[in-house]
């Protein structure tokens, strides 16, 4: 009997470290959670940032970029003061390239759906929200 306990002891501990393995390999396999140093995925989207335009000025890997929004004031005059720096991915294998300008269909936006903080070129540490297009 003793050794029967021990025996289904060891299966429920083997069953239970096979689902641990399988959670943290499903964890650090999410798109672009664990890829790209300094990105933070909340756990609900937030606002949109922008329903115009969004700009890329600088591709950090296939399906992610820095970009800006676009806003047109009145008389569709591009509105440069309300301008937002923000990383846009893309879970959908879409991929960017640099000065590429995105309009946002009518029915989406650009919500944010976390924050990334990156090192400029003048080692100024910046954090701007990331976005995906829904």
């Amino acid at each position: 009997m003793r050794k029967f306990l021990i025996f289904i002891g060891g299966f429920v501990t083997g069953i239970l470290a096979t689902f641990f393995a399988i959670y943290v390999y499903s964890g650090a396999n999410k798109p672009n959670d664990g890829g790209l140093v300094g990105l933070t995925i909340f756990e609900e989207s937030g606002e949109c940032i922008s329903k115009n335009e969004i700009e890329i000025f600088q591709v950090i890997n296939q399906n992610t970029a820095l970009a800006k929004t676009v806003e047109y004031g009145k008389y569709g005059i591009r509105n440069y003061s309300d301008e937002i720096v923000v990383l846009i991915i893309d879970y959908n294998g879409k991929t960017f390239y640099d000065e590429q300008k995105i309009k946002i269909p009518k029915n989406k936006c650009a919500r944010q759906i976390g924050t990334y903080q990156y090192e400029t070129k003048s080692e100024f540490r910046k954090t701007v929200p990331a976005v995906v297009i829904e």
